[in-house]
């Protein structure tokens, strides 16, 4: 945690620049919230030189006898200021810390073990023990042996890599089952996660997807060039989405050297197929899901079409099966089915750290 009586100074004065509030005015609003021995700590956009006045003020309170714990935020409104307050025992900050190392020691993917998206909260909690500010106290001290910025930018930077795999993967799909638009909004998110998993990696803190092009413009300015040709969509995805696509996969192939070729891609994804079943019902065929509790009339060419699928193992609950690239009826139906939440993507394992080839001589 970084301590720097500048960093400290200069959110100050942007607390006051925006909100005209002083920072003790902040201090003694939260106060009773903190147990003796606790510290505060400031962390998320603010705190990152980020941001702006609709921004939240993001506070940890915390400390080795820490009690009362929650993991939901209490808001605090001093004036226009909105302010966050987590009261956490450094006990459960270790625990968040001790799940991350034994993510990123898996060869599994990381979806399902620690990250994706409904993690996101945890991941920004960790970057701001890792990078946050000590307003006031002496700050929390890692265990011995544990780099809290190493194990919270491995964290990041190998998620973003795997999401990164994911939109690539599908972005080729959708090209192939005729999809120009999914194809190129997937490849744009697969530029946007190649180069949120840059910036983490030089050890910039996490801040989530909405202040990229706020840090391209200000801390990673040589970055920039690279998201220009993404920043908007091609007005005729119909005619520019293969160009549109295959340009996203040279920018993120140079960025982390993972080959994202629908080749190599496909031999370690396979549809998820958690509870599909098809009914026959008098003439009618009837795709069914308990887990969304309803249900789809196929026409007898998609009933057909997953019933090859059922072939290879579709039919049967939590089965995998191949990713139809070369079949376009089914690889349409899968798509349609994967967007709407009813057919999963797995994969054979994650993107391991060692394999990742960012420039990481670059600096800040």
């Amino acid at each position: 945690m970084a301590r720097s009586d500048e960093r400290r100074a200069a959110l100050q004065a942007r607390i006051e620049g925006l909100h005209g509030v002083p920072f003790e005015r902040v201090l003694s609003e939260i106060d009773y919230l903190r147990d003796t021995g606790d510290s505060v700590i400031a962390g998320g956009s603010l705190a990152y030189e980020l941001g702006n006045h609709l921004s939240d003020l993001d506070l940890v309170v915390c400390g080795p006898t820490t009690v009362d714990s929650t993991g939901v935020p209490l808001e605090h409104f001093i004036g226009s200021l909105r302010v966050d307050v987590w009261k956490l025992a450094q006990s459960l900050i270790e625990e968040s810390f001790d799940r991350a190392e034994a993510a990123l020691a898996g060869t599994g993917p990381l979806v399902g073990a620690f990250g994706d998206v409904d993690h996101e909260d945890e991941l920004k909690l960790m970057h701001r023990m890792a990078f946050g500010i000590v307003l006031d106290g002496d700050g929390l001290k890692p265990r011995p042996g544990r780099d809290y910025r190493t194990v919270a930018s491995r964290l990041v930077v190998r998620e973003y890599a795997e999401r990164m795999r994911y939109s690539a993967l599908l972005a080729q799909l959708a090209l192939r089952a005729d999809r120009p638009l999914a194809a190129v909004i997937n490849a744009r998110l697969a530029v946007e996660e190649a180069l949120n998993a840059t910036v983490t990696d030089r050890k910039l803190p996490f801040t989530g997807d909405k202040w990229l092009s706020e840090r391209l413009a200000n801390q990673a300015s040589d970055l920039a060039a690279t998201y220009s040709p993404f920043r908007q969509l091609p007005e005729n995805p119909a005619r520019d989405a293969l160009q549109f696509v295959e340009a996203a996969l040279v920018a993120c192939t140079e960025m982390w050297g993972i080959d994202l070729s629908i080749v190599a891609l496909a031999q370690a994804a396979r549809w998820r197929n958690t509870d599909l079943q098809v009914l026959g019902i008098g003439d009618d065929r009837l795709l069914v899901s308990a887990r969304a509790g309803a249900l789809w009339n196929l026409d007898e060419s998609e009933a057909d079409t997953w019933q090859r699928l059922v072939l290879t193992g579709a039919g049967e609950s939590d089965s995998l099966f191949g990713l139809g690239e070369g079949d376009p009826d089914a690889l349409t139906l899968c798509l349609h089915l994967h967007e709407n939440g009813l057919l999963g993507l797995g994969w054979t394992h994650g993107v391991q750290t060692e394999d990742l080839n960012a420039t990481r001589s670059v600096k800040t």
